[in-house]
């Protein structure tokens, strides 16, 4: 009887902590309106709403504005150096609309325009997407935010809104509204089980924890989102930003450091926090001392760029051209500049004339490629990255984009092949998400004419997917 009741409970718990791992999805006319028939305090629900106007007016572009709240920011604080989890939110959102056919700006460029206008209002931040000339303005907005640890036991809560608005019409378009419960820690059946608990509970509140927390958390509120057609425009068409730099943000900048040469002022602004006005003034001061240098002014023409500071991206390059003639990575960024700016006819310029100083480097041409096809040069476009290919007949960039043109062109065979051919480099550079979005693009031409795809093929490339060794595929 004993044994009876204990698999009873055990089956019951079960049950409760299966339930705990899935995600409710509640479609309501009003959002606020809690469902009560959904009342499982462990398990995560999300109400959301889709206009009726949505079709109509769907965006193609929707920029992600700063998560708003009325809770403290100190309470948001989840780690060292003051990471919050109300800016990591934002950037896993924005992380998780860019896998969707919507083009998108980088949070640098918002952030830089709202500070540079006092945006803050949100009739400003509708201006603040027509100046980007985008058609949609997404808010995030948390309400509740609250972890503990408790030795066994610790959670993690957090109710969170999305909201996305038409720029032109100002209608809420789709709303998603989540309540989530990320809860760790055993329930101490044994002695043995303490330990376990333990570890568990601990875990949960790791640095890297939070960060699975929030990309969870994105997933599921976008995840009723309409995606739009897959079509040429889409994430494969961004400018790629490889250029690493170590901001090192536990360090507070020393702005009355003595900068000897420009290989010291190139040192201090690579491992030091960005600070616009700081930087700017050594800048100048190492070019009045020293002269103009190549390497320190596309530095930190880089850091403008990376932060959102086009326009000054603009004028210091320019400048510079006033004495020195520009390098192919000068004219190249400038080009990256412009295409960020949507000036796509001066951004062919700038990249035609790197190619000039540079015609065997393969990322330059398929930026050129990108350019054309904003421009809708799609002969030119294909010309471009099939001369990437002929330089890097493995590169990742170039075959998937051919792939996507090839796809919307309905050349399926062709399409395939390419993707193909990406999926595989991207296997070999370790490159999983390009794997895996190039996995997708072939599942739709599988299922638009299944003879084209070869079973075999997509099997292995399954198997690499879960990260098995080269020699397996």
């Amino acid at each position: 009887m004993h044994f009876l009741i204990s698999k009873i409970f055990f089956y019951f718990l079960c049950s409760i902590l299966l339930q705990a791992c899935s995600t409710k999805y509640i479609e309501q006319k009003k959002i606020g309106t809690k469902n009560k028939n959904f009342n499982n305090p462990l398990q995560s629900k999300v109400y959301f709403k889709l206009s009726d106007n949505f079709k109509a007016n769907k965006p193609s572009c929707i920029i992600v504005l700063p998560t708003k709240s009325k809770i403290n920011s100190n309470e948001f604080i989840v780690g060292p150096d003051n990471m919050q989890f109300d800016k990591i939110i934002r950037k896993s959102i924005y992380a998780h609309l860019s896998a969707l056919n919507y083009r998108d700006i980088e949070l640098s460029r918002i952030d830089y325009i709202i500070k540079k206008n006092n945006y803050y209002t949100h009739n400003e931040y509708l201006t603040l997407a027509s100046d980007l000339s985008c058609d949609g303005v997404l808010e995030i907005e948390i309400s509740r935010f609250n972890y503990s640890y408790l030795g066994l036991y610790s959670s993690i809560n957090v109710d969170i809104a999305v909201k996305l608005f038409s720029s032109s019409s100002k209608e809420i378009l789709w709303e998603a509204f989540l309540q989530e419960k990320k809860a760790k820690g055993d329930i101490p059946l044994s002695p043995f089980s303490i330990a376990a608990g333990l570890y568990s509970a601990t875990n949960n509140l790791k640095e890297e924890n939070i960060y699975a927390v929030s990309d969870n958390i994105a997933r599921k509120l976008l995840k009723k989102l309409p995606d739009t057609k897959f079509q040429l425009i889409n994430d494969s068409l961004k400018i790629a930003d490889n250029t690493e730099y170590k901001n090192n943000f536990s360090k507070k900048n020393n702005l009355y450091i003595k900068i000897k040469d420009h290989k010291n002022f190139q040192s201090y602004i690579k491992e030091n926090r960005f600070d616009f006005e700081g930087f700017e003034k050594l800048y100048k001061e190492i070019n009045k001392n020293k002269g103009l240098n190549d390497i320190s002014t596309y530095s930190y023409s880089r850091l403008l760029f990376k932060n959102g500071y086009y326009e000054k991206v603009i004028s210091t390059i320019t400048d510079y051209r006033l004495s020195k003639k520009l390098s192919s990575e000068l004219n190249f960024l400038l080009g990256q500049t412009y295409f960020n700016k949507l000036d796509f006819t001066r951004a062919e310029e700038s990249i035609i004339k790197a190619i000039a100083k540079k015609p065997k480097k393969a990322s330059y041409y398929n930026v050129l490629g990108v350019v054309y096809i904003k421009q809708n040069k799609i002969a030119l476009a294909n010309a471009s990255f099939s001369k990437a290919l002929n330089i890097a007949p493995d590169d990742i960039r170039a075959n998937k984009i051919i792939g996507v043109i090839n796809f919307n062109q309905e050349n399926y065979e062709e399409a395939a092949f390419h993707f193909a051919n990406a999926a595989i480099s991207s296997f070999e550079n370790a490159d999983y998400e390009n794997l895996a979005e190039n996995i997708i693009y072939l599942e739709k031409i599988k299922k638009i004419n299944s003879k084209i795809i070869n079973e075999k093929i997509m099997k292995k490339l399954y198997i690499a997917l879960k990260g098995r060794k080269k020699n397996e595929l």
